[in-house]
């Protein structure tokens, strides 16, 4: 099994971290992304196929992200914690959030730490990564019917949870 060039490796890490981050940041801990993170580089690094275009090379680290970070859910050592206990170990994380709106922002966090999975990968693929139905069916290998009931219901327990 060859490796990727170092270049190769990096203009991918360019493109795509932030997002691979993000996803990995909506299922677990700092500490705990971050070796998803680098574990989801590793595998690009030693994947022997190419990708047909950018959109799918994201959309394959996405789907390898979010898979390992549901492993790291399941592995019987991995600790559950709140999402209170998880702010406390990443510190300061709503720097940057005004103040006033630091509490709205951390109700949403709650509201979306709660849902299972899913409905919570196919939403977060919508809303914030903006996947279309047809593409997240492919990635989560389900009908398109069953994904549109998935965000629908996760939207609806949003909704229901921030009223």
């Amino acid at each position: 099994m060859g490796m990727r060039e170092a270049l190769d490796i990096q203009q991918a890490m360019d493109r795509f971290g932030d997002d691979v981050w993000r996803a990995c940041m909506l299922y677990l801990s700092p500490s705990d992304a971050e070796d998803v993170f680098q574990e989801t580089f590793v595998k690009y690094a030693f994947r022997d196929h190419g990708f047909r275009d950018e959109s799918h090379a994201k959309a394959w680290l996405l789907r390898v992200a979010m898979n390992a970070c549901k492993d790291v859910l399941k592995s019987r050592d991995h600790r559950t914690s709140s999402l209170d206990e998880e702010m406390q170990r990443w510190g300061d994380t709503l720097a940057d959030v005004r103040p006033e709106r630091a509490a709205e922002v951390r109700e949403v966090l709650d509201a979306v730490d709660r849902l299972d999975d899913p409905p919570k990968t196919p939403l977060y693929l919508a809303v914030c990564e903006g996947y279309s139905v047809p593409e997240i069916s492919r990635m989560v290998k389900a009908p398109e019917g069953t994904v549109y009931s998935w965000i629908s219901r996760g939207k609806k327990i949003l909704r229901e949870a921030l009223s």
